[in-house]
């Protein structure tokens, strides 16, 4: 293998590294933003059950309840998969450098 050969395999490797780096952040944004909606949602069901519990319900609050405990079930579903697949990629060793 000639050096210049060697050099398309280190910059293709570099490359390779920075696109995991790139996906790894994207991944970990998707997720804050996810945890972000939970802690938005939860604050909306204290103030429906702090309505409740006060006698000024909204006219709707059990389907409201019912509405935001789906969202927050789902989003945190999200949450737990992809947390599952992060630690599955680490596992298999993703987003290590390959040693030469």
């Amino acid at each position: 293998m000639g050096l210049l050969d060697k050099v398309k395999e280190t910059a293709q490797k570099g490359a390779d590294f920075a696109k995991e780096g790139v996906k790894a952040g994207q991944d970990k944004l998707d997720t804050h933003k996810l945890e972000k909606k939970v802690g938005e949602l939860k604050e909306e069901l204290g103030g429906i059950v702090y309505g409740q519990k006060t006698g000024n319900p909204p006219e709707n609050a059990d389907a409201e309840i019912a509405r935001i405990v789906a969202e927050i079930t789902e989003a945190q579903a999200e949450i737990d998969a992809d947390d599952a697949s992060g630690d599955a990629a680490a596992a298999d060793g993703e987003g290590a450098p390959a040693a030469d």
